[in-house]
């Protein structure tokens, strides 16, 4: 541990510029994680406002209808049902467009509105699958099956949903795994010169009979050591950027989904802060171990010293 933590200080330029890019590279990983909480929220906030309408048949019971609503209810898919009848829809219809009651009452029109079903989901992955559910034959002469096939808007909406969320979370863990790779070519770049600027040393250790493990240990535990200075500056950069953001920008957006979006990033690294930079840490201190391990095996294995 001392020949390590001197390896860090007579290098004073090389330790400081590896340092400060493993912290950038721990600073970006928490930012994308960051973004991945922040759209999974809002994705999912504008997911429980997407519900599925399906009509009625015109001349079914309503009692037949709530028996389709009561069989939706027992669905673990499903969050809530709601039957709005004829009449309801038009009430609420005729509270935003007062004239069009008008006119139906003037020409003594029946209500042209059917009794509509419409559905919220716990998840809006499962929309598609509540959609099939309701196109199964038995449905038949009590929904209106052949509108809600037609009814691609539904569906397609859905779909983009599912493939936007699938295509953050894939772009997400590339990035990180990218971030981890070029961290971990930093400071095994950063060992290799510092093993090449001491090699006569190690050639002397060698002389005076100091074993192999030994010898790894110094190099092994520099490489811990700018793994955790790093870690812990990337943790004060990012609880810096946390404290900026609720109490400056949540003051002044009006936005609703971007209002959720910070609110999931604030609450998630609040709630599980001890164990996000748990394992954090523990990521840290793997790269720093991995890096400068391969590094000091490769220049032994190199020089046949090993």
């Amino acid at each position: 541990m001392r020949n390590g933590w001197h390896n860090v200080l007579r290098n004073k330029t090389l330790s400081i510029v590896t340092i400060l890019i493993i912290a950038l590279m721990f600073f970006v990983f928490n930012i994308v994680l960051a973004l991945r909480f922040a759209t999974d929220s809002v994705i999912t906030a504008v997911g429980q406002k997407i519900d599925i309408s399906v009509e009625v048949q015109q001349g079914v019971d309503t009692y037949l209808a709530q028996t389709v609503v009561d069989e939706l209810k027992a669905l673990p898919e499903i969050k809530d049902v709601i039957l709005v009848t004829r009449e309801q829809a038009l009430d609420n219809f005729g509270s935003k467009y007062p004239n069009v009651i008008q006119f139906l009452d003037q020409h003594q029109l029946d209500n042209p509105l059917p009794d509509v079903i419409r559905i919220v989901s716990q998840d809006v992955s499962h929309n598609n699958d509540i959609i099939r559910f309701l196109e199964r034959p038995k449905y038949e002469r009590i929904l209106n099956q052949s509108k809600l096939k037609l009814d691609t808007d539904q569906k397609g909406r859905n779909e983009k949903i599912i493939s936007i969320t699938k295509f953050i979370k894939t772009a997400g863990l590339w990035l990180n795994l990218i971030v981890a790779f070029v961290a971990l070519l930093i400071i095994f770049n950063s060992i290799s010169l510092n093993i090449h600027a001491h090699r006569k040393e190690i050639a002397i250790m060698r002389l005076v009979g100091a074993r192999h493990p030994f010898i790894r240990g110094g190099f092994i535990f520099e490489g811990l050591f700018y793994a955790l200075i790093a870690f812990l500056i990337s943790l004060l950069f990012a609880r810096f950027t946390l404290v900026y953001i609720s109490t400056n920008l949540l003051n002044v957006i009006s936005n609703e989904n971007l209002l959720v979006g910070l609110n999931a990033i604030l609450i998630h690294f609040e709630d599980n802060f001890f164990i996000t930079l748990s394992w954090q840490l523990l990521a840290a201190l793997t790269f720093g171990l991995l890096s400068s391990y391969l590094a000091i095996e490769m220049y032994l294995r190199k020089k046949r010293l090993f």
